[in-house]
């Protein structure tokens, strides 16, 4: 089942299980905010779930879109095409095709346009602090719009994200032998910038220690997150009181700047 449907599945079920962890360490913030995100993600895959029966299934390999908004999902922050690319081959061992995303996005704008209504849509992030579209970033459109904002310290917890989901699938690839060497080499790519999580920077991805890495991460994760958090929390209301529907998804205009000579 690997269509809008599966991803919002697995988002739901991915938040309710932070959500718990959040609860267990007594953060009562983080469990309101998961919370929200969760119920957000179970409506819409009962909504997803709803219009997949009145219509035939169809077996089909994923498109490249697809791909992308199970890459993105997964992933749960802004990401690059050049992680999307990198997680996607490492996850399946599928080449990917950078070069296709680069239309992407205008796609999915024109189909909006259009007024053909998705669930989903690819969309920019918005870049703080004048709320336009950050190039190169792709989010999705139903989430929270403190999610699709780019803060000062978004660019460090999303590598911090991004590295634990990777290290959670190299810790569940124990089964495939091929899949878990693959993670690994990206694991230890992105984990080399965390301060403690390596032995060393030129630890290999034989060498590395699962424990030790979920520790760095977790570490400096906690000492950021609130930070970047209230800086988007502050942003997101900002963007939801000036901006208009349109812009919310696709981006405000930038300002213009007026010299004197």
């Amino acid at each position: 089942m690997s269509d809008e449907l599966a991803f919002a599945l697995e988002e739901s079920a991915r938040l309710a299980a932070e959500t718990v962890e959040a609860l267990n360490r007594g953060d009562a913030e983080a469990v309101a905010r998961l919370q929200r995100e969760a119920d957000s993600a179970w409506k819409m895959a009962q909504r997803l779930g709803k219009s997949r029966a009145r219509r035939p299934t169809l077996s089909k390999l994923p498109s490249m879109r697809e791909r992308v908004v199970e890459a993105v999902t997964q992933l749960s922050v802004p990401c690059s095409p050049k992680l999307i690319a990198a997680y996607c081959e490492a996850r399946t061992g599928e080449p990917f095709d950078l070069r296709a995303i680069s239309s992407l996005r205008r796609d999915e704008q024109r189909s909006w346009k259009s007024g053909s209504r998705r669930e989903i849509y690819l969309v920019p992030a918005l870049e703080g602090p004048w709320l336009v579209s950050a190039r190169g970033r792709f989010a999705l459109s139903h989430w929270p719009l403190a999610l699709r904002i780019i803060g000062p310290l978004s660019p460090r917890m999303h590598h911090l994200r991004v590295s634990l989901r990777v290290l959670d699938e190299y810790e569940h690839s124990r089964a495939n032998a091929d899949r878990r060497a693959r993670m690994g080499k990206l694991l230890a790519e992105y984990a080399r910038s965390v301060p403690g999580a390596m032995t060393t920077a030129w630890t290999s991805r034989e060498d590395i220690e699962e424990g030790r890495v979920r520790a760095a991460l977790n570490s400096e994760i906690e000492f950021l997150e609130a930070e970047d958090n209230n800086w988007r929390r502050r942003e997101a209301e900002r963007a939801a009181r000036t901006l208009d529907e349109v812009q919310q998804l696709w981006g405000g205009v930038m300002p213009h700047v007026v010299t004197r000579r």
